[in-house]
């Protein structure tokens, strides 16, 4: 299997993430919904009840938000 950050971001598909973005910009707590095929240079997140449409090559970090823990400490 590919190493390349697409394929990274595939497995988190349908969980709950905090995205690092290149301008220094975090969005915590979104819906992963789709990394796309090959040619969609996108990546497909909701957030804050929107959809949002992040540039694949934008995404510095990305990581699986405990949803459990973070409903908690809310």
């Amino acid at each position: 299997m590919s190493d390349s950050p697409r394929d990274r971001l595939r497995m988190l598909e349908g969980r709950y993430v905090s995205v690092a973005l290149r301008d220094g910009r975090r969005l915590d707590d979104c819906h992963l919904v789709s990394v796309g095929r090959q040619d969609v240079t996108s990546v497909w997140l909701f957030a804050d009840r929107m959809d949002l449409f992040v540039a694949l090559e934008d995404v510095i970090d990305v990581w699986e938000v405990d949803r459990e823990t973070h409903r908690r400490a809310a």
